[in-house]
């Protein structure tokens, strides 16, 4: 006899980012996900992005670089807050 027990292992997860989305949503503010692998050029695009924006927006970012702080660095080179997690 197979008993078949299943479990949603992000549902708390799923949660969480609703509540996220919801509370930016609130505030009106937007965020996004950049998520690619090293080397796409993800934090060329942010610094770039920030450059034209920063006079007309605020920007922050929130940098998940596990192996080193150069690119929340470049990111604060722009002027831009970068909190690195």
């Amino acid at each position: 006899r197979l008993v078949r027990i299943e479990q949603d292992i992000l549902a708390k997860n799923r949660g969480y980012a609703g509540e996220n989305r919801a509370r930016l949503s609130s505030l009106g503010t937007l965020a996004l996900n950049l998520v690619s692998s090293p080397g796409a050029g993800k934090t060329s695009l942010l610094v770039a992005t920030i450059n034209a924006l920063k006079s007309r927006l605020p920007v922050a970012v929130i940098e998940g670089d596990q192996e080193t702080s150069n690119d929340a660095d470049r990111i604060r080179a722009t002027g831009a807050p970068a909190v690195q997690i």
